[in-house]
């Protein structure tokens, strides 16, 4: 089924020694914790972040509804993609 189709994994999203801002955010705002989750969030927000630049809360909220974290109550969870999406933001804007 996947054949001829891109297929991203997590490990993918950094280039060389340099964290994708998702997984950045992720480690600055404490996105992390026990690492169950953590590769489809990382996964799920790159995608939210593709498609919307600047998401609010409410559609980060809806972006990972289809995912479960046990440990962070998701409010680090949504931080982490505020940061990534302000630092890329700041980015481009360079």
């Amino acid at each position: 089924m996947a054949g001829g189709h891109e297929v991203r994994t997590v490990e993918g999203l950094a280039k060389g020694a340099e964290l994708d801002p998702i997984q950045e955010g992720f480690r600055q705002c404490h996105g992390l914790q026990c690492g169950f989750c953590t590769p489809g969030m990382l996964m799920t927000c790159r995608a939210l972040l593709d498609r919307n630049p600047d998401p609010d809360e409410d559609e980060i909220r809806e972006a990972i509804s289809g995912q479960i974290c046990r440990c962070t109550g998701y409010a680090s969870i949504v931080r982490s993609v505020k940061w990534a999406a302000a630092h890329e933001a700041e980015a481009v804007a360079k």
